[in-house]
């Protein structure tokens, strides 16, 4: 919504809301251009549950609900973040993240190497590497793609316009493919702009060890050649290094010209490096970037709030790149803890960040929440039993549950930006699947152990509703499921697994709100 609405809201309204800081001020003074009115805040459960899934794609167990929800400290929701960011699936959560982005096709680099730059990844992110720095690493890496994983990209690209193309999108949110071939139909760039950025990418060169590279999954050396060069494919003519609205750079012998790329790229003078990074991490937890698409930053296509990415930018910069610390600082606004259900003034507001917008569970996550909430794994040929969806490195593992909820084909080229929608084949496959009904009815599993327990229906239900729903169940719930455990003709363990059944196959379980 970018027209005001005809009814107004008294200004003392937007002065009552609470503020965190920035970001908060920054959002409710654009609603209050367009006399919106933001949704009340979110419950504590919905909060748990948000920051759970949002920051390490994990539900929360039943105890660190009730943990949350009992906490009376008026830090308590700071310290639920703090708490969730150490946590050692952050790392995963993030890397898989990056692995749609820059993540090869197997079937053409390797196997090893794609675990290689798997492993890189979760390494930078165990090591909250800065923004700028894994920037940084992965458009200068050099040597062994079995051992460097932030070569992959170049064992991927082989040709510097390639390179070119993927960078760009990737860290200046820019789609450089138009001007490739003509001026770009809607920016001043065109083909001396696109390949003068390519010849930052002129000296790659590669030694393979193996057969016939890059066919074969064998190593390669990625290095530095003394020389090299691109031409305007129109005048033959070469071009000099030369970043986007920057001065053209002779780059001598033997040096790296994408440390010059780099520099530039990460400086204070190249606002839109930090934007873009900004932008990407506000989409993840807000449903929306300030941007959207997140790749296609243009002056035809209008951040929604431009003053609050600015800010956000030069925020982040401030704070050294430091994704944990921007993250803590974006859980922790009043605008992130809104409810999701609209009111009279924001039912038609996508873009202005007056309520919660929902989201569809990521499809690692929902298989890995049905891991934690059945006691049983999916199994993943080939990878030991026990492995989290979470944590594979290769696209090739089979799933069709993965494969339903929107992860990317193998043989799509990155970056890979992945559909939220849901569909009827999701819907279809929690529904039917074999493998998930025999991880629900599994004597091993959870509703087995509680049907075997001598625990009370009322308690039973309440373990499954904080697990399942983050939770507890609601009075009208609570007594008419455990009336069905009083029934003579009932089979525990069977009702047990109905209700799971049924709860896995809600909307409250599928979507985040």
């Amino acid at each position: 919504t970018a027209v005001p609405r005809a009814e107004t809201v008294a200004a003392e309204r937007y002065a009552e809301l609470p503020s965190k800081n920035f970001i908060d001020e920054l959002v409710y003074r654009k609603l209050a251009m367009l006399n919106i009115e933001p949704s009340a805040p979110c419950s504590d459960t919905q909060y748990v549950r948000r920051v759970f899934l949002d920051t390490i794609g994990r539900l929360p167990t039943a105890d660190e609900v009730l943990e949350f929800i009992n906490d009376t400290a008026p830090d308590r929701r700071e310290a639920l973040v703090t708490r969730v960011l150490e946590r050692p699936e952050y790392a995963d959560f993030w890397a898989n993240k990056w692995a749609d982005l820059v993540r090869p096709n197997p079937y053409r680099v390797g196997i090893k190497t794609t675990y290689s730059l798997d492993a890189w990844l979760r390494n930078a992110f165990r090591q909250n590497m800065p923004h700028d720095e894994f920037a940084r690493q992965l458009v200068t890496a050099q040597g062994s793609t079995w051992r460097n994983g932030a070569t992959t990209i170049f064992r991927d690209r082989r040709q510097p316009e390639e390179i070119t193309t993927l960078v760009s999108q990737l860290f200046l949110g820019l789609r450089l493919e138009c001007a490739k071939c003509h001026q770009h139909p809607f920016e001043v760039y065109g083909q001396a702009d696109f390949y003068g950025m390519a010849a930052h990418f002129a000296r790659i060169g590669t030694k393979g060890t193996g057969l016939s590279p890059p066919i074969s999954g064998s190593e390669e050396i990625i290095f530095v050649k003394d020389k090299g060069e691109v031409r305007h494919p129109l005048t033959n003519q070469v071009l000099l290094p030369k970043p986007l609205f920057g001065a053209e750079r002779e780059i001598p012998v033997g040096e790296d010209p994408r440390v010059a790329f780099a520099d530039w790229m990460t400086s204070a003078d190249n606002p839109t490096f930090a934007q873009v990074a900004v932008n990407r991490l506000w989409a993840e937890l807000m449903g929306i970037g300030l941007v959207d698409p997140v790749d296609d930053l243009r002056v035809t296509n209008p951040a929604s709030n431009q003053p609050l990415l600015t800010a956000l930018a030069e925020h982040f910069r401030e704070l050294g790149y430091d994704n944990k610390r921007l993250l803590f600082m974006i859980l922790t606004i009043h605008t992130y803890a809104l409810s999701s259900e609209p009111n009279a003034s924001n039912q038609g507001d996508y873009r202005n960040f007056s309520r919660h917008y929902r989201k569809r569970l990521r499809a690692e996550v929902v298989s890995d929440a049905l891991t934690d909430i059945t006691g049983q794994p999916e199994e993943f040929s080939g990878l030991p039993r026990g492995t989290r969806a979470m944590e594979l490195w290769t696209v090739r593992a089979r799933s069709d549950l993965l494969d339903a909820f929107g992860r990317p084909d193998p043989n799509q080229d990155p970056p890979c930006e992945r559909a939220t929608a849901a569909t009827m084949a999701q819907t279809l496959h929690l529904m039917n699947a074999g493998h998930i009904q025999q991880r629900i009815s599994a004597d091993e599993g959870r509703c087995h152990q509680l049907a075997e327990s001598t625990r009370e229906p009322s308690d039973i239900v309440s373990e499954l509703y904080l697990t399942i729903f983050s939770r507890p169940p609601t009075t009208a719930e609570l007594e008419s499921l455990t009336a069905e455990f009083d029934k003579p003709e009932t089979d525990r363990r069977k009702l047990i697994e109905d209700i799971v059944w049924a709860m896995v196959n809600s909307p409250e379980f599928l979507y985040l709100d």
